[in-house]
């Protein structure tokens, strides 16, 4: 009997925390990237859900001699898992990603226009929100400036600074309220009643007449950095790094959480 004990540990596969995650504007490239929290959260969620999504912008433009170790250590960790049997990594295309084909290639992934998160108690769509930002498509070259501009602003001025200006130049444009009423009112059209988008940089979320809206934020900001989360019927966002209570299980302060109910 003794042959045939093994001192080899037992394997118990354990069932991820989540059914699916959503990031968004992650902005690989930018000095104002949270790269080392970004990775950190890569690491931690790979292992943590059964799909991850990434909602546009991963790239802040396709001039990857941008890119530091850190951010190649982030697509390394996206690449390695994009294969995997059990765990389904999804990428929806964002303004600042540039051709599909191009970026498909690097990160090894399928680039989508929008996706439909399902599960047996729900269906979450998913889309990065910039269709929407008439400002974006109505002035591209305006909007091609200003991201010029922008990049020389955070490289010589101090991260604090360039946050500060691009939250401004955001609320200034109200894509915020731009984005929320259309993908709200798309996915009504679409017999939707989750719908959440990145692109703003403006995390939040609302209920507008049935239709639950969440945005992702940006991975540019100081931390905590946001995500959406799904587990069964319950969608809400969460923050990284997670708090103690998170990890103990319990509900934290600082997640916001709902479900939409159906009507009596």
């Amino acid at each position: 009997m003794n042959e045939l004990q093994s001192d080899e540990p037992v394997k118990v596969k354990v069932e991820p925390l989540y059914d699916c995650l959503v990031i968004s504007d992650l902005h690989l490239g930018s000095d104002v990237c949270q790269a080392k929290l970004l990775e950190e959260f890569l690491e931690w969620g790979v292992h943590q859900t059964r799909e991850l999504v990434i909602n546009g912008d991963i790239f802040d433009d396709l001039n990857f001699t941008r890119l530091t170790k850190r951010h190649f250590a982030c697509l390394k960790i996206i690449r390695r898992n994009s294969d995997r049997d059990d765990f389904r990594l999804v990428w929806v295309r964002g303004n600042h990603d540039g051709p599909a084909d191009i970026v498909s290639h690097i990160v090894g992934v399928e680039i989508l226009d929008e996706y439909v998160y399902r599960n047996n108690q729900l269906a979450l769509l998913i889309l990065h929100g910039d269709q929407f930002d008439t400002f974006v498509t109505n002035f591209v070259m305006l909007t091609d400036l200003a991201c010029g501009i922008f990049y020389y602003i955070q490289k010589w001025m101090p991260h604090r600074a360039s946050r500060w200006i691009r939250r401004i130049s955001k609320r200034w444009q109200r894509n915020g309220p731009r984005v929320q009423n259309g993908a709200v009112e798309y996915a009504r059209s679409q017999g939707y009643r989750y719908v959440t988008c990145g692109h703003t940089h403006l995390p939040g979320m609302t209920e507008v007449d049935g239709i639950l809206y969440l945005n992702s934020g940006t991975w540019t900001e100081q931390a905590p950095c946001p995500f959406v989360a799904v587990k069964g019927n319950d969608v809400r966002l969460e923050w990284w790094p997670r708090t103690s209570e998170e990890i103990v299980g319990s509900t934290p302060e600082t997640s916001t959480h709902t479900t939409v109910q159906d009507p009596a």
